[in-house]
């Protein structure tokens, strides 16, 4: 599947979607993600603590797929039938010297994609790779719990999805920093949404309403 669409600059923005189907690859492919049984403990902890400072937000990273390098060794390669790009497509990018007589172009896959079988295990390394320095590591006796080494701070992390339980503004803006020198964000401060999941914090009262409208 190619999707491109016109910019500024007469510059396009393509988006592919490989055929994981086809691709041989014998690695782990799966993630460590957070299941529910660590999304009900975040929660209810979240809560328990709401009365010594305890607030949730949520923290979503754009393109999270799409930003990470495949090892040198272990890149992917992929072909393109050059009836599915427009000739001003194949000008811009001077398609028209690179298709083999097959009519196809052959790509090579140098960043994650979808469709791509490793993507998940190579998003997530990498963000364990970069929040590290910043203090932050997966709690061993866990699927998808994090926490900072000193800080009060715990998330879930599901995929690109992050549920963060923090206590002070200082420890939200240090866990978005470490996110943000790497990553494009988008970030509810309310912590109404995680995971196709609706909250209604009432942080005085004690208690948390969970739902799914339109769905439950």
């Amino acid at each position: 599947v190619c999707d491109y669409r016109p910019l500024k600059e007469e510059k396009y923005r393509v988006r592919l979607t490989i055929g994981g189907d086809k691709l041989d690859y014998n690695n782990e492919t799966a993630s460590p993600t957070a299941n529910l049984v660590d999304t009900k403990i975040l929660i209810n902890s979240t809560i328990s603590d709401a009365h010594k400072g305890a607030r949730f937000m949520s923290v979503d990273i754009k393109d999270c797929f799409l930003m990470t390098p495949l090892p040198l060794n272990d890149r992917e390669y992929m072909r393109i039938n050059v009836k599915y790009f427009d000739e001003e497509f194949k000008t811009i990018h001077k398609l028209h010297n690179k298709v083999n007589k097959d009519g196809y172009v052959y790509c090579e896959i140098q960043l994650g994609m979808y469709g791509l079988k490793q993507a998940a295990i190579l998003s997530y390394n990498l963000i364990k790779q970069r929040l590290g320095p910043s203090g932050y590591y997966p709690i061993k006796e866990s699927n998808g719990l994090w926490k900072y080494k000193t800080r009060r701070t715990i998330f879930a992390l599901t995929v690109d999805d992050f549920g963060v339980k923090y206590f002070c503004e200082d420890d939200a803006k240090h866990f978005l920093n470490a996110l943000q020198k790497f990553y494009d964000i988008s970030i509810d401060r309310d912590g109404t949404n995680y995971c196709g999941l609706t909250f209604k914090w009432n942080y005085k009262e004690g208690y948390v309403d969970v739902s799914m409208p339109g769905y439950v």
